[in-house]
C-alpha cells in the first residue's frame, strides 16, 4: 500500500477514535454538571418516547384531580394491570412485588386467609368447592356449594382464581368481607384471616384392600405428600388404587408431573409447547410405576394439572378414568419478573398435549365411564358426601376391584 494511503487511513482513525472518546467524555462532563439530567441517544429515546404520555397522565391526574389521587407507583401497577388486561388471555395477570408474595404462600399450602378451596371464576362468581376444618371460613359458615360474588362489596365476576385468592387472603387478624348466594338466599359474612397450614393428600385404605387417595390441589408438598401415601398403602397390601381428583382446579406442572412419574411406567406424561417448535418440553417417567389396577374419578371442576393425570393414566392405559368430563384448561402459565419495579407478569406461554397428542384446552378429558352424582349431592365437598351415596367413587371401587380379582 502506498504510504500516502497508509498516512490518511491511520488520520481517519484517529479523527473517529477522538470523536468516540469525546462524545463519552461530554455524556460524563453532562452527567456530572447536571445530576438530574441523563443523556440518552436517538435510539433509547425511540424506545420511551411513546411512554411519555403516560407519565403526563399521572401528572395531570395529580394536579388536576379533584379527589387525592393514589400515589404514583399504585398508578403504574394500574396502568399495568390494564395492559395485561388487554390482553386475550384469561389467566394472564400482573402482581406487585406484595401480591406476589401472598400469590406464592397460598400456593405452598402455609399462609394467610380464611381456609377455602375456589374453583375457577365465572361472569357470575367462583364456587366453593371445599371448606377446610377448624379454619376462619368454618367458624364463619361458609359451605361448600356456596357462590362467592363479591368481595369487600366489588364484583368478583371474570376475575382470575390467583386474583380472587390475593384478594381474599390477608394479614393475620386483617378481616375480609365476602357476599355469598347460598341458593336464593344472599350471605353477607366478615371474616378474619388466620395463618394457615394446609395438606393437600389425604389416603386410606378402603375393604379388599383398595388404596384411596385424594389431591385436593398440586400444590405446596402434594409430591412427596402423594409419594408417601403411595409408599404406605403399598406397605399395608394395597392390591388396588383409586385417586379422587374431583374439585381439584390444579397448580403446578412440576409437582403433577412428579406425581404421575410416581404412578406410571415409562413413557411421555405431558408435552408442553409454545409458540414456535423450539419452545417445548416433554415430560417422561420412569419404568417404576405402580403395580396395581388404577382408576382416578374426575369431575367438570377438575381442572388444569388434574387434566394432566387424568389424561396420561388413560392414555398410558394404566387405569380407568370415571366421573364427568373435566373443565378443559390446557394451556400452562409462565411467571417472570419486571426488573425496572420488582413486580411480576404471568402469562399464558404454553399448551399442553397429553401423551396421544391432544390438546384439551376447551374440550375436556372424557371419562371412560362416565357416571354423575345426584343433584342434591353436587354442591357437598367430596368429604362430606356420604360414602354409601357416592356413586362415583363406587364405579371406581368396582373397577379396580375387578380387575385385582382378575389378577390373582
Amino acid at each position: 500500500m502506498k504510504s500516502w494511503l497508509r498516512t490518511i487511513l491511520y488520520f481517519l482513525a484517529v479523527i473517529l477514535v477522538t470523536a468516540s472518546v469525546t462524545a463519552g467524555i461530554t455524556v460524563s462532563v453532562l452527567n456530572k454538571e447536571r445530576e438530574d439530567v441523563v443523556v440518552l441517544s436517538a435510539e433509547e429515546y425511540a424506545g420511551i418516547s411513546d411512554l411519555l404520555f403516560l407519565d403526563e397522565m399521572i401528572n395531570r391526574l395529580q394536579n388536576d384531580s379533584l379527589k387525592e389521587p393514589p400515589s404514583r407507583d399504585a398508578l403504574l401497577d394500574a396502568a399495568a394491570k390494564g395492559i395485561v388486561a388487554a390482553l386475550d388471555d384469561p389467566y394472564a395477570a400482573y402482581y406487585t412485588a406484595e401480591e406476589y408474595e401472598a400469590y406464592l404462600s397460598n400456593i405452598n399450602g402455609q399462609y394467610n386467609g380464611i381456609g377455602i378451596l375456589i374453583g375457577q371464576p365465572d361472569a357470575e362468581g367462583a364456587l366453593v368447592l371445599d371448606v377446610y376444618d377448624e379454619t376462619p371460613a368454618a367458624q364463619a359458615g361458609v359451605q361448600p356449594g356456596d357462590r362467592i360474588v363479591a368481595v369487600d362489596g366489588v364484583s368478583i365476576g371474570g376475575m382470575l382464581l390467583d386474583e380472587l385468592a390475593a384478594a381474599i387472603d390477608r394479614e393475620v387478624g386483617e378481616s375480609v368481607a365476602l357476599t355469598l348466594k347460598r341458593g336464593e338466599e344472599t350471605l353477607e359474612l366478615q371474616i378474619a384471616c388466620a395463618a394457615l397450614n394446609l395438606s393437600r393428600v389425604t389416603s386410606a385404605l378402603f375393604n379388599q384392600r383398595t388404596g384411596y387417595i385424594r389431591i385436593s390441589m398440586f400444590t405446596g408438598n402434594c409430591a412427596t405428600e402423594f409419594s408417601e401415601a403411595i409408599k404406605d398403602l403399598t406397605d399395608r397390601g394395597m392390591r388396588s388404587l383409586v385417586i379422587d381428583l374431583r374439585n381439584n382446579p390444579g397448580g403446578s406442572l412440576l409437582d403433577v408431573v412428579s406425581i404421575a412419574d410416581t404412578l406410571l411406567g415409562e413413557g411421555t406424561i405431558v408435552s408442553v409447547r409454545g409458540r414456535t417448535e423450539s419452545e417445548g418440553e416433554v415430560y417422561k417417567s420412569n419404568a417404576k410405576g405402580v403395580k396395581v389396577p388404577i382408576a382416578v374419578i374426575v369431575n367438570e371442576n377438575s381442572a388444569s394439572a388434574s387434566e394432566i393425570l387424568a389424561a396420561a393414566v388413560q392414555d398410558f392405559q394404566a387405569g380407568a378414568v370415571v366421573g364427568m368430563t373435566t373443565y378443559g384448561k390446557g394451556v400452562v402459565q409462565t411467571t417472570k419478573q419486571i426488573e425496572g419495579n420488582r413486580a411480576w407478569l404471568k402469562l399464558t406461554s404454553d399448551a399442553y398435549y397429553t401423551p396421544n397428542g391432544a390438546n384439551i384446552d376447551g374440550v375436556g378429558v372424557t371419562p371412560d365411564i362416565e357416571i354423575d352424582l345426584p343433584e342434591e349431592l353436587k354442591g357437598l365437598a367430596i368429604d362430606q358426601i356420604e360414602q354409601d351415596d357416592d356413586a362415583q367413587l363406587w364405579a371406581a371401587l368396582d373397577y379396580v376391584r375387578a380387575l385385582a380379582d382378575e389378577a390373582e
